[in-house]
């Protein structure tokens, strides 16, 4: 069986925040994809799918997703205040 999580994520950042991530998605795990792309509205679209052999790939694919998006988050909040100063 295999499970997709699908995100769109809102930022005035994404082609940044997407050019930064992108580049941590190496050595994931066996049976697991990443797609993420921005388009001109701004918006993240992200795809983690992965296939499911037993219960340690649920939670590896949810952690998978955590850190994508923990990532983004604190390249917008960054990103932010570099744009006050």
């Amino acid at each position: 069986m295999r499970i997709s999580i699908k995100i769109t994520y809102d930022t005035p950042y994404a082609k940044e925040i997407v050019e930064s991530v992108k580049v941590d998605n190496v050595n994931i795990p066996k049976g697991m994809t990443i797609n993420m792309y921005n388009d001109k509205d701004n918006r993240i679209f992200i795809e983690v799918s992965m296939e499911i052999e037993d219960n340690k790939n649920i939670l590896t694919l949810r952690n998978t997703v955590d850190e994508i998006l923990q990532n983004i988050i604190t390249l917008e909040r960054t990103l932010n205040k570099l744009a006050k100063k």
